[in-house]
């Protein structure tokens, strides 16, 4: 039977485990039937069918990315009991459809149902993934070199820096041709990113850690997680809870995947990751002739097939698809005799990870928890655990996932010329060499996205983010007594920046300034680094960020760089961005870069923030850093379906998550936020809360669409535990959303 609590959260309590996850996704198709629509078609490049002209793009680089070819491969390789979870799953997804019907939504996209199938959910599962891969990194460092020289993209590029916090202990010049190829790819990414969802999952991130039991109040473990994404409509994640004689969980998961592969607890260990920028997507410059691909062996044969897409009110398109021995042709056209193909080891060859989510809801404790990730291949993930075992509970930590072992290393920056032997895989790193930890001495694990190993194999991304979120919950977790699941929550809700409060020790020992500069200065200085929602330093701090980066920018690569960085449209980009102005406050033998400012540099660029302040008066940053959600089915019904816009605190670098653009004078949409807070007490799990920014069902006009939204905005959690019920499972009728 299926339950709800007041948040109309669903709990599946069933006899056996094949009702389980009948019922399971009984209630998928309930509260996210649209979700699963999106998911599927886009994945499959299927998205015009529904709206149109704007999405062939989307959809001629879903079918180059041959998907659907590496779900068909994954599910032949699944073990019977594996398969028999997945096809129980869709047969309640779809009994649903034929009792209820679909929505308005699938009336207003103009089509109906197809019944799902356990391909639709590794569909579903791959889509959401190979978005967050650094691939579209590599394209951005690529245009950067072609567009602005070596030296520009080396600035612009940082390495780890000496001191940034890691999860885990220490265990040319582009020629003509080249450069067109990668303007190519920048403006097939740029075309297909409102569609295929490249901005909205380009910048995966997250915050979780744990502490152990000599750091808590109750002597126990608290888990404590915020996964960062995009704010799609609906939301990315879905809590629920299932019971059934052989397992118990409650978390958060995809609508389509019958498991919980990212947060939850089975009531004995609990689990949470975040994204570890690993690099498990190599692209590859390949030299075609006629239908034939160069490799190191020679000339061989590709495989050429043209598939048609729909559009609706439009005329269909015939998208050529190529594929070649290191994978599927992603940018460019082969037949101009160049084109990048994409090697990532989620479509390398079957994948065989999906026994490892039931492994995760039958495990006892965190090291059988770990070991019960052998054979998961991607998304790569940190991984982190607790259990209730023992005096204190354990914790612990894993790489989850697996790497391509190489040889050369020029793969993991920028795309390599596919017929060179030095830039093949030979094989993938042993699931015993990948990082981890458990029970570490402080009893302490942070993971915020920061580089997870300072060892260098294996070589997990040359990608590099900043780690001031770490250090600010390192800052948190060494002033805190012993901790409570109050103070985790409250942690979540943290606006203050250790880089913003570094601009302000500078601007401290700078100045005074005088006019606007001094205004904007002393803003900055009396905030102290807190970007709360209710006070105007978040704005001012913003746009003297925006106005200091243009000038560095400037001086550093020239304004024509400078502006074209700032306006691209390629994923990656701002990305890139941020990584590099987080190093001027970065220490490097002490100092950081950002002391070398100049006073003119610095008064120049604190006039101009306030000017652009006062465009419309000192403003509390929650009045302008807002959320900016649409539905995927916005340029259809415009704005009817989108959700209600709510602001918050912070920015890319606080713990409450909130990333924005780059253009000085633009608006401060958040890009980037938590899209799921949790807070697992090992003590007394019943206890735990869990929020997502907005509700458990997506069908627009119930009670439940975004009824979780406020609580969220004010950091808070609901609760976790599944409703009370005495009723018999086979009598009970299923309550639906909003009743």
């Amino acid at each position: 039977m299926i339950t709800r609590d007041e948040y109309g959260i669903p709990s599946v309590v069933a006899e056996t485990e094949d009702q389980a996850w009948f019922e399971l996704g009984r209630a998928a198709a309930e509260d996210r039937l649209w979700q699963l629509e999106y998911d599927r078609r886009r994945a499959a490049g299927r998205w015009a069918e529904v709206v149109g002209e704007p999405a062939v793009a989307a959809d001629r680089l879903a079918r180059r990315l041959r998907l659907a070819d590496a779900a068909d491969r994954d599910l032949a390789a699944m073990d019977p009991a594996t398969l028999a979870t997945f096809e129980h799953y869709a047969a309640g997804l779809n009994a649903h459809v034929a009792e209820h019907g679909t929505g308005v939504e699938h009336e207003r996209g103009g089509i109906g149902w197809e019944p799902w199938t356990p391909r639709d959910s590794l569909l579903m599962f791959k889509i959401r993934h190979v978005l967050m891969g650094v691939w579209q990194y590599k394209i951005a460092r690529a245009v950067l070199r072609a567009t602005a020289g070596a030296e520009a993209a080396a600035k612009l590029d940082p390495r780890p820096l000496p001191g940034m916090r890691v999860t885990v202990p220490p265990l040319g010049r582009v020629d003509d041709a080249r450069a067109n190829l990668f303007e190519q790819a920048r403006a097939d990414v740029e075309a297909a990113a409102g569609h295929l969802g490249f901005l909205s999952e380009s910048e995966g991130g997250s915050n979780a850690w744990v502490l152990g039991g000599s750091r808590t109040a109750s002597g126990k473990p608290l888990l404590v997680n915020d996964s960062h994404r995009a704010l799609d409509v609906p939301n990315t994640y879905w809590q629920a809870h299932v019971r059934c004689p052989e397992f118990t969980v409650s978390g958060a998961t995809f609508p389509g995947l019958p498991g919980f592969p990212h947060f939850g607890h089975n009531g004995r260990v609990g689990w949470a990751i975040t994204n570890a920028a690993a690099d498990a997507q190599d692209l590859y410059v390949e030299h075609f002739r006629g239908e034939q691909v160069r490799t190191a062996d020679g000339w061989v044969a590709a495989s050429v097939r043209d598939e048609v897409i729909h559009v609706r009110d439009g005329e269909d398109r015939v998208e050529r698809c190529w594929l070649t021995p290191n994978g599927p042709v992603v940018h460019g056209d082969p037949a101009s005799g160049a084109a990048l193909s994409l090697r990532w080891t989620a479509t390398d060859g079957a994948c065989e990870q999906f026994g490892v989510l039931r492994r995760m809801l039958l495990a006892p404790d965190v090291p059988t928890l770990l070991d019960a990730q052998d054979g998961w291949v991607d998304p790569v993930n940190n991984l982190l655990a607790a259990d209730n075992n023992g005096h204190g509970g354990h914790v612990g930590y894993l790489l989850r996932g697996q790497l391509p072992a190489r040889d050369n290393h020029a793969a993991t920056q920028l795309p390599v010329p596919g017929w060179e032997a030095a830039h093949r895989w030979r094989g993938r790193v042993p699931f015993g060499e990948m990082p981890r930890t458990e029970d570490p001495p402080e009893d302490l694990i942070v993971t915020s996205n920061n580089t997870v190993t300072a060892a260098t194999h294996p070589v997990i991304s040359h990608a590099v983010n900043d780690s001031y979120r770490s250090e600010r919950i390192h800052e948190l977790a060494a002033a805190a007594g012993p901790a409570t699941a109050d103070d985790m929550r409250a942690w979540q809700g943290d606006t203050t920046s250790v880089a913003a409060r570094r601009w302000a020790e500078l601007l401290d020992r700078r100045g005074p300034f005088s006019g606007d500069a001094e205004r904007a200065r002393a803003v900055i200085v009396a905030g102290r680094g807190d970007l709360g929602p209710g006070e105007a330093t978040g704005l001012v701090h913003a746009c003297f960020r925006r106005e200091v980066a243009a000038r560095v920018l400037d001086a550093e690569v020239g304004a024509d760089t400078r502006a074209w960085l700032m306006k691209c449209g390629l994923p990656g980009i701002p990305v890139v961005l941020r990584r590099w102005f987080a190093s001027l406050t970065w220490p490097r033998e002490g100092e950081w870069p950002a002391e070398g400012l100049g006073d003119d540099l610095l008064a120049d660029a604190l006039t101009a923030a306030w000017r652009r302040v006062a465009e419309t008066g000192p403003r509390p940053w929650g009045e302008v850093h807002r959320t900016a959600a649409k539905h995927p089915l916005h340029p259809v019904v415009g704005a009817e379906f989108d959700p209600p816009a709510v602001g918050i605190g912070g920015d890319n670098e606080t713990i409450q998550n909130g990333a924005y653009g780059w253009i000085p004078g633009g608006r401060f949409d958040i890009t980037n936020l938590s899209v799921y807070r949790q807070v697992l007490d090992l003590a007394d799990l019943g206890a735990s809360g869990w929020v997502i920014p907005g509700g458990a069902s997506g069908s627009p006009g119930s009670a439940h669409y975004s009824d979780q939204l406020t609580a969220w905005q004010r950091h808070e959690l609901v609760p976790m535990h599944p409703p009370a019920t005495t009723e018999d499972p086979a009598t009970k009728e299923e309550p639906r959303p909003g009743d």
